[in-house]
């Protein structure tokens, strides 16, 4: 049975915009990274990944033309540089405040380097994925041979980056660790081999003539990797082909694919720094097409296990693609992977599951798995269209992140190309009515992947929605969307600022859908790409590239060439403390028995009104000429009737307390009214600020007492010898000194540093 759901974004009343009324503050600064020739030969400049530590530093992993600078530094020296065409990979850190703290690069002057995932180990160090050429003649191809290393020139068989030379490839995934101050304190190069039934090394012969594939072949092919609490590095990559048999015999105009005509496949080995080798026997042949799931131990000393994901004993005429949009690892190390494929065949089923299976022939489908730490498969949700398009449908999941309690959230969006019908997806069995391009994002348990809402992201007028990608933090979910054209928020339709593709969007929503904050970006240009943001605290950073001129609110990035990387913090204070949904707040009262006839020789007096809440409160006095208040303190100057006045301005859990006034009155008891100032009184003190001892000046007049009071209204030892007051037994703070004489009574604040 088929059930409707849909959920429409709420229009907001003032409860719902306080972050965006209030408090929202604004983009602090932008940085970017392009390279100065705009010409087309030059290798392109993207971000891929991001992550930033607890003290707010960010980390960034991404690709760079030759020519890049960032922060006015180059990210290449001169010297190395060969080509502006082929890429090199970057590792940087920036400080909060946008200083470039340091930066190391990879770069090989013949081929491309390529960076594919960064992770933060714990609150120590970073993990980056990337794919490298080794600097060792392979074949007779020694024009390859220099590497330009994390600020070390590599040049050839004489500086080995892997302990000996004996791979038949170049190409391999380097797996490196950085401290937070850019040393490397760990680094592994894995590669694959194959070996048949009797474990001997099996030769590929390749298809094609181009000698590159004698390079690559035995690269690992990972995708991506994540991290887990036990330090367990869990690799997915993609297969190279039919690996049983060892071939791809419907590609054969492809020269990346090989075919094995030695024997048969038994088993895979997997090479780690050409020093120890992991095996894993293949259980049965598996297609190209395939996406594997390897979970290393720390320091990939082991291969603790493996799983295909799909059951690919089934081999496929139509060559059905997958791509891998996000994973993740929970916070009990339950794996949660996006995927989005075409041309999906019917029946295909979860390798290591309980019947797991995409159920019937779809177009297109994307689908989110969940795994045990055991690599068995728990979960799966499918998203396919229904409906009668005509055109090509298009689904996709885009993004995935997990909260600290029971809810995974999924992003994706539709788009059937050149049709404005108004189609829907399948969940399940239920039918989810979202529109064509829109954006749209699932609230999941993250147990069973059962569905607790869906929210959408409407495209405006003609308008096309894109790439909803998110993090959460607090109870907020923070995103960057493109749009094309214009959008929907709320009830108001938002045009990009260019007639253009991928507007970019920074949006904020509590967990109902509502809309807390949104900024556009005024970047309109063809091809932008962006990435998922990252939150600390106040800190937003949000990241991606750009061809032309942008803007981030006040302040505007120029066009500086192909392919423009930026990187821009966003800061709001209340991003700090757990965002509550108004509805879920509560009333507070404020409670003050105090009596407050007083006279000058009770001060300071300690105010003791309460919030039912536990939250602090504040005191205002209507007469500073009578009293003042500092903290809970209440200081008397004079004889004279004043108002006290306790309020508690509330937070994201109550509501403001209803303030509870009051009526002071002070009288003079035989003692003058208080000096207004120590610049009037008689008595002096110094050193202010002190650390051990506080001189006083008395200039001829008698003191009969002191007494000495923390901020908190507690009073300390004091004694008073030889017009000397020690206060080395006390910790760093402000107090108050009261110098009682027979005529008078003065005050001081004193400040211990």
């Amino acid at each position: 049975m088929k059930k409707v759901i849909f959920f429409a974004i709420l229009i907001l009343n003032s409860q719902f915009s306080i972050l965006n009324s209030l408090n929202a503050q604004g983009f602090e600064w932008v940085r970017t990274y392009t390279g100065a020739d705009i010409s087309s030969g030059v290798a392109a400049n993207k971000l891929v990944g991001s992550c930033v530590d607890s003290a707010g530093n960010l980390y960034i992993l991404g690709e760079f033309s030759p020519q890049a600078q960032l922060c006015g530094e180059r990210l290449l020296p001169l010297e190395v540089i060969t080509t502006p065409n082929n890429s090199a990979v970057l590792i940087a850190k920036l400080s909060p405040s946008g200083e470039l703290l340091w930066h190391k690069a990879i770069y090989n002057g013949k081929v491309s380097d390529y960076a594919y995932a960064l992770r933060m180990m714990g609150d120590s160090c970073i993990m980056a994925m990337v794919m490298l050429y080794t600097p060792y003649d392979v074949g007779g191809y020694n024009e390859y041979r220099n590497l330009y290393y994390l600020d070390t020139l590599l040049t050839g068989n004489s500086d080995y980056l892997i302990p000996n030379n004996d791979s038949v490839s170049r190409q391999v995934n380097a797996f490196i660790t950085f401290d937070f101050d850019g040393n490397v304190t760990e680094q592994h190069f894995v590669r694959v081999g194959f070996t048949d039934t009797l474990g001997n090394d099996l030769t590929p012969r390749f298809m094609g003539n181009s000698h590159l594939v004698n390079l690559s072949t035995s690269l690992l092919s990972g995708e991506s990797f994540n991290i887990d609490s036990e330090g367990n590095i869990y690799v997915i990559r993609s297969v190279h082909a039919d690996e049983k048999r060892g071939r791809c015999d419907t590609c054969p105009g492809r020269s990346r694919y090989w075919r094995l005509w030695e024997g048969t496949i038994g088993a895979m080995k997997i090479v780690v720094d050409s020093t120890h080798v992991l095996t894993y026997p293949i259980p049965y042949p598996t297609a190209r097409w395939n996406r594997q799931i390897l979970k290393f131990s720390p320091h990939f000393d082991s291969l603790l296990d493996a799983v295909y994901v799909f059951d690919s004993a089934l081999y496929f005429q139509s060559h059905p693609t997958f791509e891998i949009y996000a994973f993740n690892i929970d916070n009990h190390n339950n794996l949660f992977m996006n995927m989005t494929g075409l041309n999906v065949p019917a029946g295909i089923r979860m390798t290591n599951s309980d019947s797991l299976n995409l159920g019937d022939t779809t177009v297109g489908v994307c689908f989110t798995l969940r795994y045990n730490p055991d690599l068995y498969a728990t979960g799966l949700i499918k998203l396919s269209y229904f409906g009668n398009c005509p055109n090509f449908p298009q689904i996709n999941i885009c993004d995935n992140c997990i909260d600290d309690t029971n809810f995974v959230f999924v992003a994706g969006y539709t788009d059937w190309f050149n049709s404005n019908t108004v189609e829907g997806i399948m969940y399940r069995n239920d039918t989810l009515d979202i529109p064509n391009k829109s954006g749209f994002w699932l609230q999941l348990n993250k147990n069973d992947l059962s569905l607790v809402s869906c929210r959408l992201v409407p495209p405006g007028d003609e308008g096309r929605v894109t790439y909803p990608l998110m993090t959460i933090s607090k109870n907020r979910i923070f995103s960057q969307i493109s749009f094309t054209w214009s959008m929907a928020f709320n009830d108001t339709v938002i045009y990009a600022n260019h007639y253009a593709d991928n507007e970019k969007a920074f949006s904020i929503w509590d967990y109902e859908g509502n809309n807390l904050l949104f900024k556009q970006y005024n970047v309109g240009a063809i091809g932008n790409l962006i990435h998922c943001p990252n939150v600390i605290d106040s800190i937003v950073y949000v990241t991606g590239s750009i061809h032309e001129d942008a803007t981030f609110g006040d302040i505007e990035t120029h066009n500086q060439g192909h392919s423009q990387v930026y990187i821009a913090k966003y800061v709001d204070p209340e991003f700090a403390r757990p965002y509550v949904h108004p509805s879920d707040r509560h009333e507070q009262s404020i409670e003050w028995q105090q009596e407050l006839t007083l006279s000058l020789a009770d001060s300071p007096v300690l105010l003791t009104a309460t919030a039912t809440s536990g939250l602090p409160v504040t005191y205002t006095c209507s007469d500073s000429i009578v009293a003042y208040t500092d903290s809970n303190m209440l200081y008397l100057l004079r004889n004279g009737t004043a108002t006290l006045t306790a309020t508690q301005p509330g937070d994201y859990y109550y509501f403001p307390a209803e303030p509870v006034t009051k009526t002071l009155r002070v009288s003079n008891t035989g003692i003058h009214d208080l000096q207004l100032s120590t610049l009037n009184s008689q008595i002096s003190i110094y050193p202010n600020p002190a650390k051990d001892v506080v001189y006083l000046n008395p200039n001829g007049t008698d003191i009969t007492a002191v007494r000495l009071f923390s901020s908190h209204g507690r009073q300390e030892q004091a004694t008073l010898s030889n017009n000397r007051i020690d206060i080395s037994h006390l910790p760093a703070g402000v107090y108050y000194l009261t110098v009682v004489t027979a005529t008078n009574r003065y005050q001081y604040k004193i400040v211990k540093p």
